[in-house]
């Protein structure tokens, strides 16, 4: 067996789609031997696959700045969607896969200062959501819930960091714009992911970073992994399983 880096890992059914030497791959949830889906000049990370499982949005540099980009999920082209020229990360899709939904600091006055915009797919004009800082996002299935990550990005990367910018996660429960903080943990979270009637996250409160759930109200507390050594790092969901990678 060959070893290798693998990051950024989304799944949609029974296909799983990963970064490797810069560039996409897939494989089965059994494992097996990897298919390369792009041979881009850039870097690309971040892919997530849309609801219905037929196109993978991620961001790369093709062309300078880290920009969204499209493809089909079996493979193809790459198609350009942003043209922000500023710090892009696709960080998910509407639910009805007509849009990608990207964070950027892009016309904000300190870099790093993530919000969350609605870029069409079929092409066109990026569009805020007006949901302030924010870098991850996750809907209630079936209903107008919103759990949003502010300055949620890696934990891994700042180990047990516990000051004034570490990752907290923020709810809508009833989809009225009005967002209460879900939790008060001492730790970094990060990757909300909201599945059935639980919402799961990563945090490091324990001391390495693990896979937790609460309910919408912040309670009934579950861990699900048990990493003592490398962090669980950018968890992603198709509503009814979780990848993560850690290592």
């Amino acid at each position: 067996m060959t070893s290798g880096y693998y990051r950024h890992p989304t799944i949609h059914g029974d296909r799983i789609v990963f970064v490797s030497e810069d560039d996409l791959w897939m494989v089965g949830t059994d494992g097996g031997i990897a298919r390369r889906l792009s041979a881009s000049p850039g870097t690309i990370t971040f892919p997530r696959f849309s609801p219905d499982g037929s196109q993978v949005a991620f961001t790369a540099r093709d062309e300078g700045h880290p920009e969204a980009y499209v493809m089909d999920a079996n493979g193809g082209p790459l198609r350009r969607l942003t043209w922000m020229g500023s710090l892009t990360q696709v960080v998910g899709w509407t639910p009805a896969s007509s849009s990608v939904i990207v964070a950027s600091d892009f016309q904000q006055p300190f870099a790093g200062a993530m919000q969350l915009h609605t870029v069409p797919v079929a092409g066109g004009t990026s569009e805020p959501m007006n949901l302030g800082v924010a870098r991850a996002i996750s809907f209630q299935p079936g209903g107008g819930g919103v759990v949003l990550g502010r300055n949620t990005y890696d934990p891994a990367r700042w180990k047990r960091y516990r000051g004034g910018t570490a990752g907290t996660l923020w709810i809508d429960r009833q989809g009225d714009g009005i967002f209460v903080k879900l939790l008060d943990l001492a730790g970094n979270l990060a990757s909300p992911m909201w599945i059935g009637r639980r919402i799961y996250f990563i945090s490091d409160h324990e001391g390495v970073g693990n896979l937790y759930s609460c309910t919408p109200t912040g309670r009934n507390l579950q861990r699900y992994t048990d990493h003592q050594d490398f962090y669980a790092r950018f968890a992603s969901t198709d509503s009814r399983r979780i990848v993560y990678h850690a290592g």
